[in-house]
């Protein structure tokens, strides 16, 4: 049994034996790989690789990750010179579209259509009429009003001047005529009395003469007033009531002309009726809507956007607009507004852009993509396949010279913005160097030896 085991064992040490020798055989004295790169590589001052470009030939290399590939130990890569370059972060959000402005038109009066501008689709001008209803009745209210207007007037006018001595002479002759009839019945009673006393007349017959005293007595008190007041002329509070009166009659003028101006509807802007008016001769109740009125010669988008990305915006700001229904054809749009305050219910920052619609291709309806850039920045730009994570940090491996040789060495980088293949990279680097980026299967470290086998800008 051991004469056995012996047999099996002793073949498996001369294998690994040898195996170990060949191993030694190919370090150096100093533990380096023992083959060097190409005689004469090197960085010339601008950046560029003025030697050592040449292709990867080494029958020995190996493809497997965690080192160097190739027998050699030489790494193949491609230079990339850092350029500092403006990148930008943009976002595309889905909106809807809808005109700038639009308006129900409602009638303020009621009446009868007598004309319609036209029908849904059609084109109006700001101010131009879209509803008229009849207004016969309401011409004449306004006439109407407006005599009573002149009259107040000059009621007002004949207090402020005074009266003419023709009505003065009129109304004093009133008085003498009053005091003379008072003075004929004032007889008369007195000898009716001393024939009622005397029992010769009726107590009907005295009380008759006496009544007809009485009232020629109320008539010659009221033309003494009359007289007193025209002589004195119109008090402070007569003119204020007639002052009153006047104004009262202009306010009813001002109202009959503004209800006979509202039975025409009139377009507040230019743009398209958006529903049928209502047909002739039909009847509308002040309130009733007679038109919708919609501006589309430029498009609203609103859309909302997120709390990381709506800082990045700004009112005037350039968007591309998308709209599927279009076929994808591209439009330019601005920033019009950016709300303070997120949605409750989305929690996304509303925005409104505004798209020129010259052609009213855009409905509003139609669901609209909006691509903005939110985020820009001026920075070393880099490809991304030349970023790696070593020990939980990211690097780079700018080429340098070493004697004869190219080499590696890593810089610890912070990573910002990417687009596409680039990003932008910042710690330590600077426009104008050399970055490596390895061959597929190639594994880079501080210090391998490299061959350039393609430069690039």
């Amino acid at each position: 049994m051991r004469a056995r085991l012996t047999y099996i064992v002793v073949p498996i040490l001369i294998l690994v034996a040898g195996a170990a020798g060949w191993w030694f055989g190919q370090q150096g004295a100093t533990g380096q790989p023992a083959a060097t790169g190409p005689a004469g590589a090197g960085v010339s001052g601008s950046g560029s690789i003025s030697a050592g470009i040449g292709t990867a030939t080494d029958s020995g290399e190996s493809s497997s990750q965690g080192t160097p590939a190739g027998a050699s130990g030489i790494v193949t890569v491609r230079a990339v010179t850092i350029a500092e370059e403006t990148l930008g972060r943009t976002v595309l959000v889905t909106g809807t579209v809808a005109a700038s402005q639009e308006v129900t038109l409602v009638a303020k009066v009621p009446g009868t259509v007598r004309w319609v501008a036209g029908d849904m689709g059609a084109r109006v001008e700001a101010g131009q009429p879209v509803v008229q209803l009849d207004d016969t009745e309401l011409r004449l209210s306004l006439e109407q009003r407006r005599a009573a207007l002149v009259a107040a007037e000059a009621s007002l006018a004949r207090l402020l001047a005074g009266a003419a001595e023709e009505e003065l002479a009129q109304v004093r002759a009133a008085v003498a005529q009053a005091e003379a009839s008072f003075e004929r019945v004032a007889e008369t009673l007195a000898r009716y009395e001393s024939l009622y006393q005397q029992g010769i007349i009726s107590e009907d017959a005295i009380q008759a003469v006496r009544t007809e005293h009485e009232v020629a007595r109320l008539q010659l008190e009221s033309a003494r007033q009359r007289l007193i007041l025209m002589e004195r002329g119109a008090t402070r509070e007569d003119i204020q009531m007639a002052e009153a009166q006047v104004q009262q009659a202009r306010v009813a003028v001002e109202l009959a002309e503004q209800q006979l101006a509202d039975a025409t509807v009139r377009a507040p802007f230019a743009g398209l009726l958006a529903s049928r008016p209502p047909v002739v001769g039909s009847l509308v109740g002040a309130g009733s809507p007679v038109a919708s009125l919609v501006d589309i010669d430029r498009v609203l988008i609103e859309a909302g956007f997120s709390e990381r990305d709506v800082n990045g915006l700004a009112v005037g700001q350039t968007v591309r607009v998308r709209v599927d229904a279009l076929g994808g054809a591209e439009l330019m749009g601005t920033i019009a507004a950016v709300s303070p305050v997120a949605d409750r219910t989305s929690r996304a920052f509303p925005v409104r852009f505004t798209v020129e619609n010259p052609e009213h291709w855009l409905k509003p309806g139609m669901v609209a993509r909006v691509e903005a850039e939110v985020e820009r920045v001026v920075a070393p730009v880099v490809p991304k396949a030349a970023v790696f994570t070593r020990s939980g940090r990211q690097v780079v491996y700018v080429i340098e010279e070493s004697g004869a040789e190219l080499i590696v060495r890593e810089v610890p980088v912070t990573v910002g913005l990417e687009t596409g293949d680039r990003v932008a990279v910042t710690g330590g680097l600077s426009p104008g160097a050399l970055v490596a980026v390895p061959e597929p299967g190639m594994f880079l470290r501080d210090g391998v030896r490299i061959r350039v086998i393609q430069e690039e800008r």
